[in-house]
């Protein structure tokens, strides 16, 4: 892969006249990093930036909220930067200066959290087999002809709070392309969302809900399921002239870089259907995703723990079951209070989804309810586990009690989840 490389002029908001040439490298993860030849003034303009706070830290840093560039006449927004290596000790005297950027915004100049985006459109790994797109299908043929037709289907749109979420599955045009030894005719459909606020927000607003989005389909799928592309809507249009002297309008779009918390791999094979825990047509989309988001929501941090166990697996076991131990502690808290005790709650857990679901993945309930308090204590204590208990299935069985418990929160109906527990949450010897 060809990492992309961006060279242009950069500098600082405030200190117009100080810039400087360099580039943008961004890898193959999206990480972005600004590389220059010389430097900029970064403790003046962290300076100018926290002047209304005399004991901000960052004053004394090497880090800055945004820069601005100019990339062939393109505007570049670059945010959240700090510098990484440079040589010479102060910004008159360096040739070189390398700053990390945690977030690119390719297209417009906009300031640290500026209300500047009215909408985005997102494409996420395994979406469009998650939405389903059999009825977009239609195939013929006999001994003489085949035929194949893809069909448009309507989109499907969801409300919350003001926000508006739209699922696009379009089809594209069939094409034909001759190679030495045979001739192929393709074609594709490409699903993505649009996510449009009640009013213009800052870009992290969007990164929120992609990234709330994103744990409902890794739910789903069973495996991560990452951010493909971004690409931010601007408040203001672009207005230009046509040959015939009237006024165009074209949407401002401004693409989305950076590092992500799972890389995505969107030429990979997606899951096949019966590999879904759940997919779109189990729950109509104008319901399933306002449920989730609020449910999301309500258990964030236990939800942020949960999920971040599946893009960033932790190598060891016992640092598994730990966490899940944790996330089922801080759901069943939802259930029964503060005062409760640890096996209170995990009890109460195991009660919320459907009794048949939850019989099909663990035979005795009492019996993991002891195992996994044992475990979460010594763990969390000693650091190991010297019971006979096979951790491995025990963080297995929690895991999938989880999976269960956020399906039942969120309204699937108890022969989705028994169709989630005998198959794919299942263990796999059992």
């Amino acid at each position: 892969m060809v990492t992309p490389n961006y060279r242009g002029h950069w500098w600082l908001p405030g200190l117009p006249s100080d810039v400087a040439p360099g580039q943008l490298v961004v890898d193959e993860s999206g990480r972005c990093t600004l590389e220059l030849v010389g430097s900029l003034d970064l403790r003046s303009a962290a300076a100018l930036e926290h002047a209304d706070d005399p004991d901000a830290k960052a004053v004394r840093q090497e880090r800055v909220r945004t820069i601005h560039g100019l990339v062939r006449g393109r505007p570049v927004t670059l945010l959240n930067c700090f510098a990484t290596n440079m040589d010479g000790f102060s910004h008159h005297d360096r040739s070189r200066l390398d700053i990390s950027v945690q977030e690119a915004l390719m297209g417009a100049h906009v300031e640290h959290d500026e209300s500047a985006f009215r909408s985005a459109l997102v494409e996420i790994e395994n979406l469009t087999a998650w939405l389903g797109f059999d009825d977009q299908v239609r195939r013929d043929g006999d001994a003489e002809a085949h035929t194949a037709e893809l069909q448009r289907l309507d989109d499907l749109t969801a409300e919350i709070d003001g926000w508006t979420i739209t699922a696009r599955r379009t089809p594209q045009p069939f094409q034909s392309k001759a190679l030495h030894g045979r001739a192929t005719v393709s074609s594709f459909i490409a699903a993505h969302l649009v996510i449009h606020a009640p009013d213009p927000r800052p870009a992290r607003d969007y990164h929120s809900i992609v990234l709330e989005l994103m744990d409902l389909l890794t739910l789903a799928a069973g495996r991560p399921c990452g951010q493909i592309s971004l690409t931010l809507i601007h408040k203001d249009d672009q207005v230009t002239a046509d040959r015939d002297g009237s006024s165009l309008t074209f949407e401002t779009r401004v693409q989305s870089l950076g590092g992500r918390i799972h890389t995505a791999e969107p030429d990979k094979a997606a899951p096949d259907d019966w590999d879904f825990r759940f997919r779109q047509p189990d729950l109509p989309f104008e319901h399933i995703v306002p449920a989730w988001l609020r449910l999301r929501r309500r258990a964030a941090d236990a939800c942020n723990v949960f999920f971040g166990l599946g893009y960033a697996r932790p190598a060891y076991t016992e640092a598994r079951l730990l966490l899940v131990a944790v996330v089922a502690e801080a759901l069943g808290l939802g259930a029964t209070g503060q005062k409760a005790t640890y096996r209170a709650r995990i009890r109460a857990l195991a009660s919320m989804p459907d009794s048949e679901a939850v019989a099909l993945i663990m035979r005795d309930v009492d019996k993991w309810v002891c195992e996994l308090t044992r475990a979460r204590n010594t763990l969390a204590h000693t650091g190991n586990d010297d019971s006979e208990r096979d951790i491995f299935e025990l963080e297995w069985l929690t895991s999938s009690l989880l999976t269960l418990v956020l399906m039942a929160q969120v309204g699937m109906a108890p022969e989705v989840q028994r169709r989630a527990a005998s198959t794919v949450l299942k263990l796999p010897w059992s």
